[in-house]
């Protein structure tokens, strides 16, 4: 299987939900259950089914229905080809090492140096130190602004997110997490990453302006990002 077609297969954020449903399926599902689990139009969930089974993420069988009609086609999500596999393993195994340490606290650190290695020359320290930027610096920069910036970053890194309606807060909900199997066994490791990567995205905007806060599995393979303006 070529690369291309197997990371091809992910890069729509839809499609990445229909093979989310169809893992964590207890049985096969059909077209029309995939539909309603996704929003998705059927039609819709029929084209990511044939480019998700051409890239060998999943299977195709077919049953016979409890009434009359030809047998009812079913679908199943399987272990990806070797491709990824690579990655997969080297990221379960570094995680479950930073478990046994402290392993948020060095997950956040290391999504916050991640963001300082590739921002633009000139960003300043606050995204990897906040302590470094000086109290109430970027005081007027406003909690939408903060999280267009965060929405945008995520969107970058393949997580779909959709700002949701929040009392308060800027709430942006995760979608597809790219790491999610991963997340599953080691939340704070893959999670604290994550959080490291929203604190210093925001704190490179407005240096301690803002609290935010990750929280993983808010639903099924869904995880929430919150930002709100800090108290004086």
């Amino acid at each position: 299987m070529a690369d291309d077609m197997t990371y091809g297969a992910l890069a729509v954020a839809s499609r990445r939900r229909v093979l989310e449903v169809l893992r964590q399926a207890d049985a096969p599902q059909d077209a029309v259950a995939l539909a309603q689990a996704t929003g998705l139009h059927p039609n819709t969930v029929r084209f990511h089914l044939k480019v998700l089974i051409e890239a060998g993420y999943v299977v195709q069988a077919t049953v016979p229905r409890s009434g009359p009609g030809r047998p009812q086609a079913v679908y199943t999500g399987v272990t990806p080809a070797a491709e990824a596999g690579g990655y997969a393993l080297l990221a379960e195994m570094l995680a479950g090492q930073l478990d046994d340490l402290d392993g948020s606290a060095l997950a956040q650190r290391a999504g916050r140096r991640w963001l300082h290695r590739t921002a633009p020359a000139g960003a300043g320290p606050a995204a990897t130190d906040p302590a470094a930027a000086p109290t109430g610096a970027g005081a007027t920069a406003t909690l939408d602004e903060a999280a267009l910036r965060a929405t945008a970053l995520f969107a970058e890194l393949g997580f779909d997110p959709v700002r949701t309606p929040h009392a308060g807060a800027a709430r942006i909900e995760l979608h597809a997490c790219p790491f999610l199997d991963v997340a599953r066994r080691h939340p704070d490791v893959v999670c604290g990453v994550h959080l490291g990567l929203l604190r210093g995205t925001v704190d490179g905007l407005a240096p301690q302006a803002f609290d935010t806060e990750l929280y993983p599995f808010v639903r099924p393979g869904v995880c929430a990002a919150e930002i709100r303006r800090r108290q004086s």
